[in-house]
């Protein structure tokens, strides 16, 4: 597409000399004029413009107040303006270029002038709005498939309702609009499986990983029988038989929680995730749940063991990912104490509407991070499960 540059000065022999200057070095360029800034707010309007060759002083409305409007209209905020006056008003110009102006040039030109920097001028700010234009159409389509990946992201996360023996409490809070965080709950053969994980990484990829645990965790559940702690073997030896890292680096990485209800008996493995908080309903408080072992993926043939504790109806456990307290990239600047610390204030709460109680937990971490002037960097997990 050729370039569409408009002239604003009302002296015509001014438009003539500066259309002739720049026709010679953008070949193909279409040009239009306009005699003061009313004019060019009917051009910008109803016209594609690329650059806008603005004169000052102008009848009707001058330069300054052309550009002013210009700027505050984010639809024409990113058109490029360069400001022409005569040499006498270069404070002018100053001004201008701190209301948004990208070039200036002065009158009367001269022949280097006409010959070299007003063509290079000109170009330079075409070049500049094109590359604009680039990205922004580029953060447009990121921004699109982020939201479809968060739609599938959402549809791959287990429902609420429907369950049997179990009442399910979710929030999730990509940081990038999808992420690597990811939970499951699943009624199976009697008794209620569940896991939440946390895949190295953010974004698109960290959440394809998520999918793929996802996938795996149903696949080995299926099994009969099957313990927590074996749940995590099979799917660490699967992931090693899977993908061949020899020499290389492993990038499906993930911290893991895996539990299994089964009448009132909770059996429990952990693999690297922030120590869950079990509510007692008979003293309507939490209470940490003190397990670790190493993350899934690291190492091949790694063994974890198998916990258990008593689950009684009314009991509820609570999961969630480091993001809730990490300003990402690791930097752990509460700590999971900080978690069971705000639970406990909570936990009235939580016994009689899990769900607010997720919604406080969450928003006193959103304070926290607003008032230590941090935003949500990381994926932002929690789960809160209750045994009818």
């Amino acid at each position: 597409m050729p370039y569409h540059i408009l002239i604003a000065d009302d002296a015509t022999m001014n438009r003539s000399l500066i259309k002739n200057i720049l026709s010679k070095s953008l070949v193909g360029a279409e040009f239009s004029e306009a005699i003061n800034g009313e004019e060019v707010l009917a051009a910008v309007q109803y016209s594609q413009i690329d650059l806008i060759i603005l004169d000052l002083i102008m009848p009707v409305m001058d330069g300054f107040q052309t550009l002013r409007w210009l700027k505050k209209h984010p639809e024409f905020h990113d058109i490029p303006v360069i400001v022409n006056s005569a040499i006498t008003e270069i404070k002018s110009i100053e001004e201008t270029l701190k209301e948004g102006a990208v070039d200036y040039f002065t009158k009367p030109l001269s022949p280097n002038d006409m010959e070299i920097i007003l063509p290079l001028k000109a170009k330079n700010a075409l070049l500049l709005y094109e590359q604009q234009r680039t990205i922004i159409a580029l953060n447009r389509q990121i921004s699109e498939e982020l939201k479809n990946a968060n739609t599938f992201a959402n549809i791959m996360l287990p429902k609420e309702g429907g369950f049997r023996r179990v009442d399910l409490f979710m929030k999730y809070h990509p940081s990038l609009g999808v992420g690597g965080d990811f939970f499951d709950c699943v009624e199976l053969d009697g008794r209620i499986h569940f896991m939440v994980a946390d895949v190295t990484g953010h974004g698109i990829a960290a959440g394809m990983a998520a999918s793929m645990v996802k996938v795996l965790y149903r696949k080995t559940i299926e099994k009969e029988g099957i313990l927590p702690s074996e749940i995590l073997h099979d799917m660490n030896c699967a992931i090693f038989e899977m993908f061949d890292f020899a020499g290389k680096d492993n990038y499906l990485v993930f911290t893991a929680f895996v539990g299994i209800i089964d009448g009132e008996t909770l059996y429990y493995a952990n693999a690297g995730q922030p120590y869950p908080l079990i509510y007692r309903d008979t003293s309507k408080s939490f209470h940490e749940v003190k397990e670790n072992g190493f993350l899934v993926g690291i190492l091949n043939h790694i063994h974890y063991e198998t916990r258990q504790t008593d689950f009684r109806k009314g009991d509820m456990v609570f999961l969630y990912t480091d993001g809730l307290f990490c300003a990402g990239e690791g930097n752990d600047f509460t700590g999971w104490e900080k978690v069971c610390m705000m639970s406990k204030h909570f936990d009235h709460v939580a016994g009689e509407n899990p769900k607010e109680f997720l919604e406080e937990v969450f928003y006193a971490f959103y304070m926290f991070h607003k008032a230590s002037k941090l935003d949500f960097t990381d994926d932002v997990a929690m789960m809160l499960i209750r045994k009818k």
